[in-house]
């Protein structure tokens, strides 16, 4: 059996894909939150932001369940205030018992 070197893998990235009923409005909504639209042909779509990138795939069909996606920034109250505005956010910004601190969009 081969012994696998773990010491020269590294994860580098990670790009959750979520399922989107009109393209357009979710690249929209993703320029709102200061996402760039970097690849866009036909029914997929990738979006960036500070090295953060989400894969986007239309479908007439509405997924099945919901999506979760957490996001860890450096100043969680910054980005709050600037999401505000926008009318993306969901929940109110909050301390966690476990350490953290998130809102929803």
């Amino acid at each position: 059996m081969a012994t696998i070197q773990t010491s020269q893998l590294t994860l580098h990235s990670i790009a959750p894909r979520f399922v989107v009923g009109d393209m357009e409005q979710a690249l929209a909504f993703y320029r709102q939150l200061g996402f760039t639209t970097t690849y866009q042909d036909g029914g997929f779509a990738i979006v960036e932001r500070d090295g953060i990138s989400l894969h986007l795939n239309a479908s007439e069909e509405p997924p099945k369940g919901h999506s979760v996606c957490w996001i860890g920034v450096t100043n969680i109250e910054a980005l709050y205030q600037q999401y505000v505005p926008t009318n993306a956010v969901q929940s109110p910004l909050k301390a966690r018992p476990w350490g953290m601190k998130e809102f929803f969009l």
